[in-house]
């Protein structure tokens, strides 16, 4: 993609959030009505596409099916990250605590360098940082991580039977919040082991799984976060793709997914600010990113549009909390999947705690 057609992507974006509504004073001053909670699904599948720009995704039309397969259903390419940080381990730690890294109430984790083992996110916040794995695997949901780096193995330190919280809820399920986990780089081995695990016959029907796809970021650090037609950072884009595609069909297949499964993607920054790099928080092509959510049979809707009062497209823009309507935030996604889940929202968290982000228009099913 050339600098124009990004300029060209950007600007777009500028001009949506003015046409959907020229006011953000009138959103802040007039919340949206009351409306009923998102449908029940079983299975919640939580995708992070490490380093995914937005305009990746468009950068080749019709190089990316399924990716735009899951665009059938409430997105945008227009969501934030963390407002103070754009690199991984501070911003996956938003995604599963729903908690923004600053703040009296963030969770604080600011290293994204490899973790020493036995380092845990509530010893750095100097308090327990309840999670999504909490909150589902203590209601009996069966709860996994499919990691494309080893330093994730910081949210299996942090959610292991030492360090986990005790179950308050009974029957008890133990302090161990993280069931199953495991590491591989490769897009092609990550996704076939998530299809294995979600598929096997003696599954259990309530499940919750983050799974973490890294080649994106890894070729980007060497080549550059370059959307070029034909770039190596696209080519990894592309066999993300082609994993999201085995896994939608896995889905589709199976009697016990289809219609109720949920997939919620996102990612934990964007990059090429600098050029191999991704941690320049005040630069749009590290902060802009997308937000997908697909829940099987649905039709393309713009997630701003359809949350009017509650979530306000920033344009170009990186709002600070506090200046009012927010935006979506990658931060939204542990509450949003728990709502999906019919589970409540995360004891302590602060981005979309009142679960308020609409997804879905009306059951799947």
């Amino acid at each position: 993609m050339t600098t124009g057609r990004v300029l060209t992507f950007f600007a777009t974006l500028v001009l949506a959030a003015c046409e959907r509504d020229s006011s953000a004073a009138t959103l802040s001053s007039h919340p949206a009505a009351h409306v009923p909670d998102e449908p029940n699904f079983d299975v919640v599948v939580l995708v992070s596409v490490d380093g995914l720009r937005s305009d990746a995704l468009i950068a080749e039309p019709n190089s990316l099916p399924n990716f735009e397969r899951l665009r059938q259903g409430a997105h945008t390419l227009n969501a934030r990250t963390d407002p103070d940080r754009t690199v991984t381990l501070p911003n996956h730690t938003g995604m599963v605590t729903s908690r923004l890294v600053e703040g009296p109430d963030g969770h604080r984790w600011v290293q994204n360098d490899d973790v020493a083992n036995g380092e845990t996110i509530h010893g750095v916040a100097g308090a327990y940082m309840a999670s999504v794995f909490d909150v589902a695997h203590d209601r009996g949901a069966w709860t996994a991580m499919f990691a494309g780096k080893k330093k994730f193995h910081l949210y299996d330190d942090s959610y292991d039977a030492t360090h986990g919280a005790e179950d308050p809820i009974p029957p008890d399920h133990g302090r161990d919040k993280i069931d199953h986990s495991i590491v591989d780089a490769t897009p092609d081995g990550l996704g076939a082991a998530l299809i294995s695990e979600l598929t096997r016959a003696d599954a259990p029907t309530k499940r919750f799984v983050l799974v973490h796809f890294a080649a994106p970021d890894l070729i980007a650090h060497s080549k550059g976060w370059d959307v070029t037609p034909g770039s190596p950072y696209l080519k990894a884009v592309n066999a993300v793709d082609l994993a999201l595609g085995r896994l939608l069909d896995a889905i589709e297949a199976d009697v016990g997914l289809r219609g109720r499964t949920a997939i919620v993607l996102t990612t934990d920054h964007g990059g090429g600010a600098p050029w191999k790099s991704h941690d320049q928080p005040h630069m749009w092509v590290d902060y802009i990113i997308p937000f997908l959510v697909w829940t099987g049979g649905g039709t393309a809707e713009d997630l701003y549009a359809k949350n009017k009062g509650v979530r306000l497209d920033p344009g170009l823009g990186r709002p600070r909390p506090g200046d009012g309507v927010p935006p979506v935030r990658n931060s939204d996604a542990g509450n949003l999947a728990l709502d999906l889940l019919g589970m409540p929202a995360i004891p302590g968290s602060t981005v979309n705690a009142a679960q308020d982000l609409r997804t879905v228009s009306a059951p799947t099913r």
